[in-house]
């Protein structure tokens, strides 16, 4: 029997957020929570789920356009929902892999190069991200160790996006695989090392080609307009659960909140982001003196609303498109 290191690294991380998560939770407690939840709220927590995602469509189809002329915005829609779906279900965001694959599939693109525009697209999201973080601590926790920490972490996200503009500006892949080419004359399996050098070479050629949108500044801009209508419905998506278990809450915490949790999600786990997703809500829920119970019941709904609502499209979409999860996690690996 095959062992997968990966898979069981991030089950164990997973029990140790889930630890961390249920450790002293009253469940008679939290039960009563869920209780709490008033239904007619779940109809609108779709609709806006909806929006955010049409969102992702049209910045998707803004950083394609380049490379897609015409394409459908519906299927854009239905495709990032199934994404979305796909990355409950699967590590490592599967479905932006997915998205990559199926689009560059359909349209007879690089998958590689798409990838990269998918890659891309996260930049943005982070950027977006880092934007909204910064008012909400500005707002809610404006001390001297928070300015610096936010200082920090611009500088890191933006020196990151200058290093993505060089890299696609300046493109020297060719020149440095060409003289490791050069150079590999003289060691062994040369050969070997030439083939996997040029397939270094397509690889990151294709990927960096992904970037193009750079050298459009206004589908850019729309492209990362678009991105802060995704991150603004994000917002509205909490405050809609929070305002359905009865609590209310000034909408620059729940900036604060939705960007933490987003950038905690960046932390490996495996599917249907258990662990960190939770434990990320209660630290952030915790700040403004709100109990573990109902944070752990506000993230549980929310993630079973969004859970059933992309899947059951997701499975409308492969079934109307003939594509199985076997083949999906066939192309993935």
């Amino acid at each position: 029997m095959k062992i997968n290191i990966k898979n069981i690294l991030l089950l164990i991380i997973t029990f140790i957020f889930l630890y961390c998560v249920f450790v002293n939770i009253d469940l008679k407690d939290l039960i009563e929570n869920f209780k709490n939840f008033d239904l007619k709220y779940a109809l609108l927590l779709i609709c806006s789920i909806s929006v955010s995602l049409s969102f992702r469509a049209l910045s998707y189809k803004f950083l394609i356009s380049k490379t897609i002329k015409k394409v459908s915005f519906i299927e854009l829609v239905l495709l990032c929902i199934t994404g979305a779906a796909l990355n409950i279900f699967m590590p490592a965001r599967a479905g932006d892999f997915f998205r990559a694959y199926f689009t560059g599939y359909k349209y007879n693109v690089s998958k590689v190069k798409l990838l990269g525009t998918v890659l891309f697209e996260r930049v943005l999201d982070v950027v977006v991200i880092f934007i909204f973080l910064c008012i909400g601590i500005l707002k809610y926790h404006n001390s001297v160790l928070a300015r610096y920490l936010c200082l920090f972490a611009g500088i890191t996200i933006f020196a990151g996006l200058l290093f993505v503009i060089v890299t696609y500006k300046f493109n020297q892949t060719d020149k440095i695989c060409n003289y490791i080419i050069l150079k590999s004359d003289f060691l062994p399996f040369k050969e070997l090392i030439k083939k996997g050098i040029i397939f270094c070479k397509n690889f990151c050629n294709s990927l960096f080609n992904g970037f193009e949108i750079i050298d459009s500044p206004k589908k850019l801009v729309c492209a990362l307009f678009s991105s802060v209508g995704i991150w603004i419905f994000e917002c509205i998506n909490f405050l809609i659960i929070i305002n359905g278990f009865g609590y209310h809450i000034h909408w620059s915490v729940v900036i604060f909140i939705v960007s933490f949790v987003a950038l905690a999600c960046m932390i490996p786990s495996a599917s249907i982001y258990i662990g960190p997703y939770q434990l990320a809500i209660i630290s952030a829920f915790a700040m403004y003196n709100i109990p573990k119970e109902p944070a752990l019941a506000m993230a549980l709904t929310e993630q079973s609303i969004v859970t059933i609502f992309t899947l059951f499209v997701a499975v409308i979409f492969l079934i109307k498109n003939n594509i199985s999860f076997v083949e999906i996690k066939k192309t993935l690996k």
